[in-house]
């Protein structure tokens, strides 16, 4: 049942930004302080009844997106123009706004769609506006120890599924099993055999891509250790994709000394019709050319700096 204070809230938001009503006038109209109309606002979008979203003018390189589909053979491309002091995480907004429109253009109802975690997916399905389409939503990855789930947990499957309907599966295991006999076991049994007979089903897929650069890698957010980024980084690889690493030629670099991660291997998400890869910036720039190079990518999604980079290669 709702309780009082939440229709309150809900009541003052709804005159305030549907009726724009000045906070004195509702003050006067409800009969109550505007202190307290002031804190209901605030108490309104924290506690999610108001949602703002600022609409940020980006703008697109189509030069770029041309000629990097052309020298990669892309289904599509999509660049962010900035500068080379752009702040990253306005970067991030920006490459999340273009995945997310992106992806409504192109997305059918009722379709299979797998994701990974991070930064740039979580940036692209928040940016998506509310539709209702019945989607399938499954991570390809388990669930990485972080101090921020709603970037590398089960809630970015429940915060897509939110904003377009349907349902979610995830890989109910952790991102990082240290005993590799219980890893092996893991990929053996039923739940996940199940997960992966769903992802094949996927008729899209989202991902971010990953350096392997100690000041960059998102695996060390996961639990990864310095020490087996070395030893990846060692045996070739230059990018990561849902934990997997990869070297420049795209293919997949293993390492008995690297922990390993609970997630789906490059083979299966090379099957999937659309995989789209959102990343930016030039220190991922040879994550993003590896991934290329693999025919992992079908759309890429990225930002002048490294878009530049990739071109001279």
């Amino acid at each position: 049942m709702i309780s009082d204070r939440t229709w309150r809230m809900a009541q003052v938001a709804k005159l305030y930004y549907q009726d724009n009503l000045n906070q004195d006038s509702i003050a006067e109209k409800l009969n109550i302080s505007r202190s307290t109309i002031s804190r209901l606002l605030d108490d309104a979008r924290s506690n999610g009844i108001v949602e703002v979203k600022i609409k940020f003018p980006w703008q697109r390189s189509e030069r770029l997106e041309t000629a990097l589909c052309k020298k990669f053979g892309l289904t599509a491309a999509r660049v962010l123009k900035t500068v080379p002091e752009s702040e990253n995480e306005l970067v991030l907004n920006g490459l999340g706004f273009l995945g997310a429109q992106f992806f409504q253009e192109i997305v059918q109802p009722r379709s299979v769609v797998a994701i990974t975690s991070g930064r740039a997916v979580y940036h692209t399905v928040e940016a998506l506006e509310t539709h209702h389409l019945d989607l399938n939503v499954v991570q390809m990855m388990g669930v990485a120890n972080c101090q921020n789930p709603q970037i590398d947990g089960p809630e970015l499957a429940q915060l897509m599924v939110h904003r377009l309907g349907g349902r979610y599966t995830y890989m109910q295991a952790p991102f990082l099993i240290m005993d590799p006999e219980v890893h092996r076991k893991l990929f053996e049994e039923i739940p996940f055999r199940e997960i992966i007979s769903l992802i094949s089903q996927a008729r899209y897929a989202i991902t971010g891509i990953g350096t392997l650069d100690k000041q960059n890698s998102s695996l060390l957010r996961t639990g990864f250790s310095v020490q087996s980024l070395e030893e990846l980084t060692r045996c070739g690889a230059v990018g990561e994709i849902c934990g997997q690493t990869y070297n420049i030629s795209g293919e997949t670099v293993y390492s008995d000394k690297a922990q390993k991660p609970v997630s789906l291997d490059l083979k299966y998400m090379k099957e999937i019709e659309t995989v789209i890869g959102v990343a930016g910036g030039a220190a991922k720039a040879m994550a993003i050319l590896g991934a290329l190079n693999g025919n992992i990518l079908d759309v890429l999604v990225t930002d002048q700096q490294a878009a530049e980079v990739l071109l001279l290669q």
